[in-house]
């Protein structure tokens, strides 16, 4: 018997040992890995200006290659051709590094943030199919006007003005909101039945898609869910620390992809966490160039291995980012603008703004199909869509892309009056999806089908300090 508790007290001495030994090890590592961490903030805090300048520069050079060696060399059936010009191409940088030097750097603040990934996502890819395929002097030109225009909204906002808020009504919102969410998640399913699982076979949702039907006005609902409110949820909830609701509007987003076949809400969830998690670094906007330049010089290797072997990552991977979201809308913006310069031009008549007006269409299929077939397509085979930067041309000219302008940079400047430090994770995922969106959307869409009003209106609710929900009525500033 005393043999057997000897042995076992030599176990527990040498597990405990052990237990000792490795919280050592562990805490010296996380020791390690904390103090590196923090030099490797100092050296982006001191040396925040260069840091600034060269990983710009590198995210431009790696972009025009990317456009160079990738998607004009596959896709150039597409409009993505190569017909460099040297003065349109040196023109271009000298365009890029006013925009760059005149858009603040000021790390954790949104307006600061959403410029900067307008320029890297929307302007630059402009800037590279105006260099090596010939585009419209007149076009770049007025592009870089509005681009000025924003920042100079945002650079002039007064860093003293509170925010606008909505006050006494968050207790009430949050309620309302969870008993629609019921609703709409199970309107689609007795509408139109619910395909389980197979609606991740990406060929069926189409069809899926073709045969859906809503009630109406439905669709608005259900887009403003996807698209403002459950995504708000998720960032608002991990703010508040409150994660299994994260996960709950997570789930119940995927649950919008699963009943609608529609790949954005799926999609979403990705880029908008990895916009707050990487926000909270408080070095967003250089990881976002740093990190752009990397996949995008990591791309051209691989379509060029997938290509000459037939294999699918690196085609698909330049298919997804250089063919369609970077160089594609790029393309049709400069269309947009060949076409309307020389053809009449929509002045919103082909809305409901026109309506009311009793504003006559012009054409006979939509302006993105009229611009598919001005590129060489079938007419109303397909839809060319195109952001507010090309549409608005096409609805007023160049003072319609300037009014465009001055509404989406009075939207960034009611942004940029939240300076709290704390909100910024929340405010850079969320409106970061619109100007992800704004790429290939109106700007009046956008705001009312696509949900950034709502989203608005969720924000003066919820991140104001003042909204605790205890008192009713409304109040503003």
């Amino acid at each position: 018997m005393k043999g057997i508790c000897g042995f076992w007290k030599s176990v527990q001495s040498k597990a405990t040992a052990a237990i000792l030994t490795f919280k050592t090890f562990f805490s010296s590592g996380a020791v390690q890995i904390c103090q590196r961490l923090t030099y490797i903030n100092t050296i982006l805090t001191q040396h925040q200006s260069k840091i600034f300048w060269g990983l710009a520069v590198l995210y431009k050079i790696a972009e025009d290659a990317l456009y160079v060696w990738g998607t004009s060399a596959y896709y150039s059936y597409e409009g993505m051709v190569y017909a460099p010009s040297a003065w349109k191409y040196l023109f271009s940088w000298i365009l890029f590094l006013i925009m760059f030097a005149y858009t603040p750097k000021e790390e954790e603040h949104v307006g600061s943030f959403l410029l900067h990934l307008q320029l890297a996502y929307t302007v630059c890819p402009l800037l590279t199919y105006f260099a090596f395929a010939n585009g419209s002097v007149a076009y770049i030109a007025m592009v870089f006007a509005c681009i000025m225009l924003e920042n100079w909204l945002v650079r002039g906002a007064n860093r003293t003005v509170r925010p606008p808020y909505v006050k006494g009504v968050q207790n009430y919102t949050t309620v309302g909101l969870g008993v629609l969410l019921i609703f709409t998640l199970a309107i689609p399913v007795l509408q139109n039945g619910f395909a389980g699982l197979r609606v991740f076979d990406f060929q069926y949702i189409y069809e899926m898609r073709a045969n859906a039907t809503y009630p109406p006005g439905f669709t608005y609902i259900f887009s403003w869910f996807g698209k403002a409110i459950l995504p708000f949820a998720m960032l608002y909830a991990l703010y508040r620390k409150k994660y299994c609701w994260a996960v709950v509007a997570a789930f119940s987003e995927v649950l919008l992809y699963m009943e609608s076949g529609y790949k954005f809400y799926l999609l979403i969830i990705v880029p908008i966490l990895a916009v707050y998690i990487l926000a909270k670094s408080r070095h967003l906007i250089k990881l976002m160039y740093g990190g752009l330049s990397l996949l995008y010089l990591m791309i051209i290797p691989l379509a060029h291995m997938d290509f000459s072997q037939g294999h699918t990552l690196g085609m698909l991977s330049l298919s997804f980012v250089g063919e369609r979201a970077l160089h594609g809308s790029a393309v049709n913006k400069f269309l947009y603008y060949n076409f309307f310069r020389d053809f009449p031009k929509i002045f919103f008549s082909d809305g409901q703004i026109g309506k009311m007006l009793g504003l006559t269409y012009p054409y006979a299929g939509g302006s993105g199909q009229i611009i598919y077939a001005y590129g060489r397509g079938e007419f109303l085979a397909s839809n060319s869509i195109t952001g507010y930067l090309g549409e608005s041309y096409a609805q007023m000219g160049f003072l319609g892309m300037i009014l465009m302008s001055l509404l989406f940079g009075g939207i960034l400047r009611g942004l940029s009056s939240y300076r709290e430090k704390e909100l910024f994770p929340i405010l850079a995922g969320l409106f970061a999806l619109y100007v992800i969106v704004l790429n290939d959307a109106p700007l009046f869409t956008t705001l009312v089908y696509g949900g950034m009003l709502i989203s608005y209106l969720l924000v003066f609710i919820y991140l104001s300090r003042r909204s605790g929900g205890k008192e009713h009525g409304i109040q503003r500033f």
